[in-house]
């Protein structure tokens, strides 16, 4: 049986298209990650100024909670320790928050609600975006900002206006 060349052009045309397409539809991040050494000593600063203002991210989250944020250190069920990013629910006490995860754990066997109660002593860092806009706490972000500046790294313009939203801590 002889195919037509036309035929194998036309079908070889079609995957190519839908593969081109795939690619163009595919997301993307506008930048790529700023890579961070969990011990470098700017990081480390910003985790202990988390911590040292959880009074102050308890204050924010109770009046600004549909803008607050935290990042958690999550152990999952296979025993691996991963920073997730959760949506501030609701205080439900000085020690515990309702919360949504954001960033699902990559290491977790099977199902897990996204509702989660934490321990406070599990956040690492906490953001709260006020009325104003302005941004309190995202210590780690900060960091991240510096230590890429440190290591010259020229930050994209929207990552230079995101910083710009931050409150002096």
């Amino acid at each position: 049986m002889r195919i037509d060349p036309l035929v194998i052009a036309g079908v070889g045309s079609v995957v190519v298209a839908v593969w081109l397409f795939a690619r163009w539809r595919s997301p993307r991040p506008e930048y790529p990650p700023l890579e961070t050494d969990p011990n470098d000593p700017l990081m480390l600063d910003a985790l202990a100024k988390a911590t040292a203002t959880t009074a102050q991210f308890l204050s924010l989250a109770r009046q600004y909670n549909e803008n607050a944020v935290v990042k958690l250190r999550f152990v999952s069920n296979t025993n691996q320790v991963e920073h997730l990013w959760a949506e501030v629910l609701e205080v439900l006490s000085d020690k515990e928050l309702g919360v949504r995860l954001v960033t699902p754990p990559v290491s977790h066997r099977g199902q897990l609600d996204r509702l989660y109660r934490c321990d406070i002593y599990d956040v690492e860092d906490w953001q709260v975006t006020d009325s104003q806009r302005e941004i309190h706490g995202g210590f780690s972000q900060r960091a991240m900002f510096a230590i890429a500046r440190r290591d010259g790294i020229k930050l994209p313009e929207k990552l230079l206006e995101h910083e710009r939203l931050y409150k002096d801590a």
